[in-house]
């Protein structure tokens, strides 16, 4: 993996309901994947759909809205982190996931 496909952004807090991260927030255009890197350890942000047969745009990634990430979208977009474009359907559940341009 070449380091140019990564940015990073240092000193974010992201919020999962009743507890708040802070790390650096590495996104991974190559791979598709948005990271909190935490002194605990990574804490991801973007989930993989490819099993469900799709994957997101260059510079895209996929945000789950159930679990502890639901809601998760809107507050990244008040931060300036994302930047949401669409809403979709996944898995057996019929969950919600969001597509969001990565804007760090």
């Amino acid at each position: 993996m070449a380091d140019s496909t990564i940015t990073k952004k240092h000193s974010v807090t992201v919020g999962f309901g009743s507890i708040e991260l802070t790390g650096s927030l590495h996104h991974d255009d190559e791979n598709r994947s948005l990271v909190l890197e935490t002194d605990e350890g990574p804490e991801y942000i973007s989930v993989n759909l490819k099993s469900c047969g799709i994957t997101p745009e260059p510079g895209n990634v996929f945000i789950k809205n159930w679990s502890e990430h639901a809601g998760l979208t809107a507050r990244l977009e008040q931060a300036g982190l994302v930047q949401p474009l669409h809403e979709l359907t996944a898995g057996p559940f019929g969950s919600t996931a969001y597509e969001v341009k990565v804007t760090l």
